[in-house]
């Protein structure tokens, strides 16, 4: 099947030299290119961007949403124009007739291979199109299929999984079987397809891979600020119902609490869970799993902390630092203790992996220059 294998093959390590670049296009659409990608060509209709070495391009193009019929009318279109062949499968995109595909094709002497989505939308028809030349297409492979996986249609999609994750899976899942959150010592049941974690692991690994090859450059943190901003916006409508039902089971009156005593508490339940890594090449767990499981390491705890302080409307970041090997949280609440001062405003420091208060903070890693704030 498509789906299995082209995101599960093997990516050869390069070293490259690049930059993260966020961008709104047209009138809607947003995307979040891998550091280094520029902007190579934009036009109304039309924005291309180019790796560093020119040899790999991820490229979106919009037509009138009275263009086509079906997203494979669509498909068929752009694939007759550029000679392509391959294998594809239609998906739903936040609900819209989709098409995904993985191409060959030829132009002016040179053969390239890549892959091609196609949106049917009411109001405009989205291509995303996305390739690398055919001979060294493994150098490329993650990061344009990591490309793809970042745009989204609107704003509100900003927080939706990405196109190629609801291909590999699709979003919300529709195999839910009943699930336990682990609360105050009883096992709080709640509806979840578990496959969901699955897909969520698979883009971690992806982006782990793009990830390694910024080490000791110094685009480094932007690279660093990218993976954890892939990874909160795959997983943060997974955790929709996990946030509400958090907040009802933690304590009947949480609602009436305040900004402190909620992130207080929220705080206290995700340090309950047992410390653990994964041992992959991201060390990561994800979010959802993390909530699931009941376990995870600082930055798996820090980044589901930070979700579900979203949800019940307090402003935080994640707060991580190559130097201590270690993440936090900083939460922009008044109370007793360390803050941490990111664009103008303050956090109070969020320590997940130990039982002590919110604002105390280990005093070997308390130099604020090591760390950085990453704001979703």
């Amino acid at each position: 099947m498509l789906k299995r294998n082209f995101i599960l093959l093997v990516f050869i390590c390069t070293c490259l030299d690049i930059f993260s670049w966020e961008a709104e296009l047209f009138t809607s659409g947003f995307v979040n290119v891998p550091e280094g990608w520029y902007v190579l060509e934009n036009k109304e209709d039309k924005v291309t961007f180019a790796d560093p070495t020119d040899t790999a391009y991820f490229q979106i193009k919009r037509y009138p949403g009275n263009s086509f019929s079906t997203a494979i009318d669509l498909y068929s279109s752009v694939s007759n124009e550029l000679g392509a062949f391959g294998d594809g499968e239609q998906f739903l995109f936040d609900t819209q007739d989709s098409y995904f595909a993985s191409i060959d094709f030829e132009s002016s002497g040179y053969s390239y291979k890549g892959f091609l989505v196609c949106i049917e939308g009411e109001l405009e028809d989205i291509v995303l199109l996305a390739f690398g030349d055919s001979t060294n297409f493994h150098i490329y492979q993650d990061f344009i299929i990591s490309a793809i996986d970042s745009y989204s249609l609107n704003e509100s999609g900003l927080k939706n999984p990405g196109p190629v994750s609801q291909f590999y899976y699709p979003w919300p899942g529709r195999e839910k079987t009943i699930n336990y959150l682990t609360m105050n010592g009883k096992k709080i049941p709640i509806s979840f397809d578990i496959n969901e974690i699955d897909t969520a692991r698979v883009l971690i690994e992806r982006e782990a891979r793009i990830l390694v090859q910024y080490t000791n450059t110094d685009l480094a943190d932007s690279a660093w600020s990218r993976y954890y901003k892939l990874i909160y916006r795959d997983n943060y409508n997974r955790l929709r119902r996990v946030a509400r039902i958090a907040a009802s089971e933690i304590t009947e009156d949480f609602e009436s609490l305040s900004p402190l005593e909620k992130s207080s508490m929220l705080l206290t339940w995700i340090q309950e869970f047992k410390y653990i890594r994964t041992g992959t090449l991201s060390d990561f767990m994800s979010p959802v799993d993390t909530v699931f499981s009941a376990a995870g390491d600082c930055d798996s705890r820090a980044l589901l902390y930070v979700i579900l302080l979203e949800y019940n409307g307090i402003d935080s970041i994640l707060m991580v630092s190559s130097e201590y090997s270690h993440s936090l949280a900083g939460v922009a609440v008044e109370g007793q203790g360390a803050y941490y001062y990111y664009e103008g405003s303050q956090y109070l420091i969020a320590e997940t992996t130990d039982n002590v208060s919110i604002g105390l903070i280990d005093q070997t890693m308390a130099d604020s220059k090591k760390w950085m704030g990453i704001k979703f």
